[in-house]
């Protein structure tokens, strides 16, 4: 009870995150999904949703993206007017009123695209970290003289690498549940996943089973090139940190700082800029530009880390 107790806090919120995602996909495809179903049929959408692993149809992300951006530029029109009009009195409200609409609902229609893609990165950066230690315990398997099949039903009830143990537990399901053989299942699951280095080798594994080899072999040297490979894109990505470090310094923060300078100018002649004075502009600078500014920043840094790991 005391170990139950201290686990269900952690539990908890990814089960509401969950929880949610299932209400709102599922309004959404009953708003407007079901008018949006077509034929099943390979689509470069579908094969994004099964690479991120999620439980959606293509109606059903459709819907959701039209769904979120409606939502968005309603709210956005309300709360634009209450503060460009109301609030800040400008008397060119509506064109920030506009913008505003616009730049939010082009922003909420990317939120379900960007997630995705977040989704797939994170899953790919799991399996390339996990995948050189996977082929080593593989190879060590293989050398028992287990068979093929036996040796991925091993990995898959593995509880220790657990994005690289699903992967095997998927194509254990295509076996025993969907009742394929070992060669089209381990096609089917190097098709959908996103690491390609992990596509790679279930190809080659797929091959070898078929026209015969040295598994073990294999897997070994495979495990030793990839890891060379890890060691090669790290550095890369040192260097790029350190050029996205010079690009911050020298954009935003001088940036920032020319904008501040403008706003004390403004102040000092008394003038405008298209009717926004130099407290309206620092407001802007404040609370929509440098928080803008760092999480662009943030969220490039973070790709390209997503990439190195």
């Amino acid at each position: 009870m005391a170990f139950w107790e201290r686990r269900r806090p952690k539990e908890e919120p990814k089960q509401k995150d969950r929880d949610f995602f299932t209400t709102y996909s599922t309004f959404c495809y009953r708003l407007l999904g079901k008018r949006m179903e077509r034929p099943q049929q390979r689509s470069r959408t579908l094969d994004r949703i099964r690479k991120a692993n999620l439980p959606l149809t293509p109606a059903t992300y459709s819907s959701m993206q039209i769904v979120t951006g409606m939502v968005a530029a309603i709210s956005s029109l309300a709360a634009s007017v209450l503060i460009f009009l109301l609030l800040l009195n400008l008397d060119a409200w509506y064109l920030f009123v506009a913008g505003m609409v616009a730049l939010t609902t082009v922003a909420a229609l990317m939120v379900l695209p960007m997630a995705i893609s977040v989704r797939i990165s994170n899953r790919k950066s799991k399996l390339d970290r996990e995948l050189p230690f996977t082929l080593s315990e593989l190879s060590i398997l293989a050398s028992t003289g287990l068979s093929p099949i036996e040796v991925l039903r091993r990995m898959a009830q593995r509880d220790v690498n657990p994005s690289m143990a699903g992967e095997f537990k998927r194509i254990m399901f295509k076996i025993d549940v969907e009742g394929k053989d070992l060669i089209t299942a381990l096609g089917e699951a190097a098709k959908e996943t996103p690491s390609d280095l992990l596509r790679e080798s279930l190809w080659d594994i797929s091959n070898m089973i078929h026209q015969g080899g040295d598994l073990d072999i294999y897997l070994r040297a495979k495990a030793d090139e990839i890891m060379n490979l890890k060691r090669a894109i790290q550095k890369e990505f040192i260097d790029k940190l350190t050029t996205m470090s010079d690009v911050y310094v020298s954009l935003v923060l001088i940036g920032v700082l020319f904008i501040a300078i403008a706003a004390f100018l403004m102040d000092a002649l008394g003038s405008t800029f298209g009717g926004i004075d130099a407290e309206t502009l620092l407001l802007l600078l404040t609370y929509f530009i440098i928080p803008i500014s760092v999480f662009a920043v943030a969220m490039v840094v973070s790709s390209a880390y997503s990439k190195a790991e």
